[in-house]
């Protein structure tokens, strides 16, 4: 075999490879985003007043008003902050809350 032709067969051979290391990277990581949109999804439609939530930051609150855009949560200060609804990361149920 020539020298050329065991070149050519050693970069075909790397190029599938990273073909299907891409291809898995692909696959995996699209399963994970599809269950996060799902979650948020399920977390923007229950949003609803009197709900306890609690901010990517670390910051708890129980919603006041739900708007198209914004949640109003009241702190434990008992101030209302206008928030994003999309930087909500969870509701707080009563087993949640306890740990």
């Amino acid at each position: 075999m020539a020298t050329w032709q065991i070149i050519l067969i050693s970069s075909a051979v790397s190029v599938v490879l990273v073909a299907l290391i891409l291809a898995l990277y692909v696959f995996f990581n699209s399963r994970g985003m599809k269950k996060q949109k799902e979650h948020y999804t399920q977390l923007h439609q229950d949003l609803k007043p009197g709900v306890r939530v609690e901010f990517s930051n670390g910051l708890y609150g129980t919603v006041e008003k739900v708007g198209r855009e914004t949640v109003d949560i009241k702190v434990k200060s008992g101030a209302v902050v206008e928030v994003s609804r999309y930087a909500v990361s969870r509701i707080l149920t009563p087993d949640s809350q306890s740990k």
